[in-house]
C-alpha cells in the first residue's frame, strides 16, 4: 500500500492485524521519503508489534527502521543524482567526486527529486512479517554497488571492537555523510541481545532489501530477558 498520509489509518491497522493473524507479509511503500512519512513507517511497525505482542521491541527497531529507511531513499536519490551529474556511480573516482556535493544537492534540490522519483517509480518498501517469528525488511529498488555492499560489511564488521556508538566515530566515512546508520543499527540490535547476523542484505538486479530478522525461538529468550 502506498504511504499517502501522515498518520496511520484505520485500513492500515486492520490489513496489518489481519496480516499478522494470517502469518502473512504486508508491505507498505513510498516514494519520497519525508520526515512525516518516516514517522509513519515507525507507527505502522509500532502498530504491527503490539499486534504481534512484542511492543517492547519497538523502541529499539524503531530506531534502526529509521536508519535503515534513509539508507533507503538516499540510495535513490544518489542514482538520479550520479546520472544528471554525468558520473559512473561504479567508478571509484567518480564515486568519491559526487558523494562530495551529493548531501548538500539533495536538501537544496527537495521538490526536483520529489518529481525524479516519482518519475522513475523509485520506491522505497517497508515489509513487516510475523510467520515464525517476525521480520521488517526495507527496500529501494536500485542494486547497490560492489563498493557501496563492501562499506556495509566493513562498517558491521567494525562494531565488534565497539560498546556504544560514541566509540564509532573514530571511523566516521565522510564520503557517506555520518557514516554511523548501519554502524548505530548493529549495535542497537546488540542491546537486544541479538548479533549482527539478525541484519541481512539481499542485492538482486532490480533492488536492495536490508532486513531484520528475529526468530521464534530469539523472541522467547528476549521476552524472558524482558520480564526478569
Amino acid at each position: 500500500m502506498k504511504v499517502q498520509e501522515d498518520k496511520v489509518t484505520e485500513e492500515d491497522i486492520r490489513c496489518i492485524r489481519e496480516a499478522v493473524a494470517k502469518r502473512q507479509p504486508v508491505d507498505f511503500y513510498c516514494y519520497t521519503l519525508t520526515l512525516e512519512q518516516k514517522q509513519r513507517f515507525q507507527n505502522l511497525l509500532n502498530v504491527f508489534l503490539e499486534a504481534c505482542n512484542e511492543s517492547f521491541l519497538f523502541n529499539c527497531l524503531s530506531y534502526c527502521l529509521f536508519e535503515l529507511l534513509d539508507n533507503a531513499s538516499k540510495a535513490n536519490a544518489k542514482r538520479i543524482f550520479f546520472r544528471e551529474q554525468h558520473l559512473n556511480i561504479n567508478d571509484q573516482s567518480d564515486y568519491e567526486n559526487g558523494m562530495r556535493n551529493f548531501k548538500e544537492n539533495l536538501s537544496d534540490n527537495t521538490k526536483h527529486y520529489k518529481d525524479e522519483l516519482e518519475a522513475g517509480m523509485l520506491q522505497v518498501h517497508l515489509e513487516l512479517s510475523a510467520d515464525d517469528g517476525i521480520s521488517l525488511s526495507v527496500s529501494n529498488n536500485t542494486k547497490i554497488t560492489e563498493a557501496e555492499y563492501k562499506r556495509i560489511q566493513e562498517k558491521i564488521e567494525k562494531t565488534k571492537g565497539y560498546n556504544n556508538v560514541a566509540d564509532a566515530f573514530a571511523d566516521i566515512d565522510q564520503t557517506e555523510g555520518s557514516g554511523l546508520g548501519i554502524i548505530t543499527v548493529v549495535i542497537m540490535l546488540r542491546k537486544l541481545g541479538l548479533t549482527a547476523t539478525s541484519l541481512r542484505f539481499n542485492i538482486t538486479e532490480k533492488e536492495t532489501v536490508a532486513t531484520i530478522e528475529i526468530s521464534k525461538h530469539m523472541l522467547a529468550d528476549l521476552t524472558d530477558l524482558e520480564t526478569l
